[in-house]
């Protein structure tokens, strides 16, 4: 079976970026590995050398997430973010800041995870304060760091699936 494991960027709007990608797994399962720390902590790694050195995620509306990226010389990056809407397993609507913004600002996130057979697309529409703030969220290589997290998720999944 043969399937799309690219990451498509749109930016709809001044103030939006659209991400969308196929993954090989039931959305049940994708979405646990957004809101469970211990799978977390396995894919959203980043770039390489890079790991999640805080992960923690109390996935209700109103609970609160962090997480804390390490590097291979000291580097740091943290962020923080608070659920909105929790419908499992289609749906995560999150804000979040990372405490050095990069010109970025608060964001609004939703992670839409649509089942389409035993495969799930995941559609992740974020919303910026500013096209300013858009703008310097794509200067930063988000996507790229987003590319090499995803396909870190396809082998968790590969792994918890058997695929």
């Amino acid at each position: 079976m043969s399937f799309s494991t690219t990451l498509t960027v749109a930016t709809p709007s001044d103030l939006e970026v659209t991400i969308e990608r196929m993954f090989d797994a039931p959305a049940d399962l994708v979405f646990d590995c957004y809101t469970k720390p211990d799978l977390v902590r396995r894919w959203m790694t980043g770039m390489d050398g890079w790991w999640v050195s805080t992960c923690d995620i109390d996935p209700r509306p109103g609970g609160t997430y962090r997480y804390v990226w390490s590097g291979p010389d000291g580097e740091s990056m943290g962020l923080n973010g608070v659920f909105h809407e929790v419908e499992r397993p289609a749906r995560l609507v999150t804000t979040e800041s990372f405490d050095d913004d990069f010109g970025m600002g608060k964001m609004l996130i939703e992670s839409e995870f649509h089942a389409e057979g035993d495969r799930t697309r995941l559609k992740q529409t974020i919303t910026y304060e500013s096209k300013g703030q858009r703008d310097a969220s794509l200067a930063t290589g988000m996507t790229d760091g987003m590319g090499i997290s995803f396909a870190s998720l396809d082998a968790v999944l590969a792994e918890l699936t058997g695929k």
